[in-house]
């Protein structure tokens, strides 16, 4: 039941200065660790927590949300400057982010991204806010063939990303599925393709392989170009018109909507949401063959999916006490060493806390637009740096990432291995994303698809006989047909027409 007194006593709470003042603060750290390769939001609050123990909790929590939200924008700012995604929810960023930076529209496409970034941080608040207790109530249904489907689901979108070539898509699928293998097992914790060596008994990091493939894979390539200065237009010219923005907004809001959606299943992240986002866009799109060519479409879907994760992650995490994703695990940890229990007793025991964060919420996505927009100018200069120490501070930043992922010699290793990896696709004209979105996805497959034979007993009907799984996993066929089917019938079309 809402109490309204509550509501009016957590919204004057959240706007006392000093709580203002933590989540401003929140958000510019976010940006800053968002642009920084490697650090991702669970990182940056595992790192700000033993700041905040002096404080109160709702405020700690506003600031750490705050953080969460400006790294997810600090990420796509990243890919979109130098093709290198500083988490790995940029991923999707970069398809379309860097080709509109290298027509020398950078602050355009930052601009793009802070509008849907904070759209998506702010739709999310509100879906969070009316509709917590039933999503939670349906992402509670979700078991092990449910999760495999989705995961399924996810990789039907090969066919999308590989538009000039699905074969050689489905290769790097398989290339990125084969790579989730190594390590151990997860259920007889025997080691598999290790050959010996222990570093590789955790598996291989997503993010090692997304800078290698990304970063240092665009450094090799930029090596090889001639020395060309990109030139970038003065910033009040660059920033997108309201034009271009209305016409962006159904685009956005879908993209929330997915992302508030898969922000609820736990494990689900937002590089799942924004892969998914995207492909739905380029789905709507009245253009999309301008996809993957700098289409504003294409930029804005994966950034306002990317941040309408974090109130997606919030429902099983305030109302299941399940976190999300790792950032929300972060939290989920700082809430029990506050002494609070989340779960659906919160709502009861602390409806000033749980209305404070999501007011919270709601001005981070402001905070957010407004730093995102006054940072942008400043942001945008990247593309003045003269090319060969542009390209040797990614390598040198990629570099020390990598490094502080494990603190083992052995990832700048890897990172190097990926990086040629990544540049021999670049030449082949292999597609990277179906490569990155089998990484985000397999473990999840794996796990689920092995999870759902031991409940029935190895019947493979039980993916057939569960409504939610099997509707998933008919849309996912459908998915995976759709473009092939588009193609044979404009090829029909052409050959009726010349006849």
């Amino acid at each position: 039941m809402i109490e309204v007194s509550a509501i009016l006593e957590a919204l004057l709470n959240v706007l006392t200065p000093y709580t203002l003042f933590f989540l401003v603060l929140g958000v510019l750290i976010g940006i800053v660790a968002g642009i920084l390769p490697g650090i991702n939001g669970a990182i940056g609050i595992s790192l700000i927590l033993p700041f905040t123990f002096g404080m109160e909790p709702a405020t700690a929590l506003i600031m750490m949300l705050g953080l969460w939200g400006g790294q997810n924008f600090g990420g796509g700012v990243t890919a979109a400057l130098v093709h290198a995604p500083g988490a790995a929810s940029g991923a999707a960023t970069l398809f379309d982010g860097y080709p509109m930076a290298q027509k020398g529209q950078a602050g355009k496409a930052l601009g793009i991204i802070c509008v849907s970034s904070s759209i998506g941080w702010f739709l999310s608040t509100i879906m969070l806010a009316v509709i917590a207790i039933p999503l939670a109530a349906f992402a509670l249904r979700f078991s092990a063939p449910e999760y495999f489907a989705v995961g399924i689901f996810g990789l039907s979108m090969v066919a999308s990303m590989a538009t000039k070539n699905i074969f050689k898509g489905a290769i790097a699928t398989l290339f990125g599925l084969a790579i989730v293998t190594i390590g151990t097992d997860p259920f007889s914790g025997l080691p598999r393709f290790t050959f010996g060596r222990f570093e590789l008994m955790d598996g291989i990091n997503f993010l090692v392989v997304m800078i290698g493939v990304f970063a240092i894979a665009e450094v090799l390539v930029q090596v090889q170009k001639p020395n060309v200065q990109a030139k970038v237009k003065k910033f009040s010219r660059e920033l997108p018109s309201w034009r271009e923005i209305r016409a962006l907004l159904p685009t956005m809001f879908r993209s929330a909507g997915i992302g508030m959606l898969v922000g609820t299943a736990p494990g689900a992240g937002g590089s799942i949401a924004a892969f998914i986002a995207y492909n739905e866009a380029k789905r709507f799109s009245r253009k999309p063959e301008e996809f993957g060519y700098g289409s504003q479409e294409g930029l804005a879907a994966p950034e306002a999916a990317n941040n309408a994760t974090e109130g997606g992650a919030m429902v099983p995490l305030l109302a299941l006490g399940i976190p999300g994703s790792g950032a929300a695990a972060v939290i989920l940890a700082s809430m029990i060493l506050y002494g609070l229990r989340p779960g659906p007793q919160i709502f009861t025991e602390q409806p000033v806390l749980v209305y404070s964060l999501f007011f919270g919420l709601a001005l981070g996505a402001v905070a957010l637009l407004i730093l995102g927009l006054l940072l942008t100018p400043y942001l945008a200069l990247v593309m003045r740096i003269p090319k060969p120490y542009l390209i040797t501070g990614v390598a040198g930043i990629a570099f020390m990432a990598a490094m502080a992922i494990t603190g083992l010699l052995f990832d700048v290793r890897l990172v190097l291995l990926f990086g040629v990896v990544g540049y021999i696709m670049r030449k082949l004209d292999f597609p990277p994303a179906p490569m990155i979105l089998a990484l985000v996805l397999g473990f999840m497959i794996e796990t689920s698809l092995r999870r759902a034979l031991i409940m029935s007993d190895g019947d493979w009907s039980i993916f057939m006989t569960r409504p939610i799984a099997a509707t998933i996993l008919a849309v996912a066929i459908l998915s995976f047909l759709y473009p092939m089917l588009r193609e044979i019938v404009g090829r029909l079309r052409q050959r009726s027409a010349k006849q």
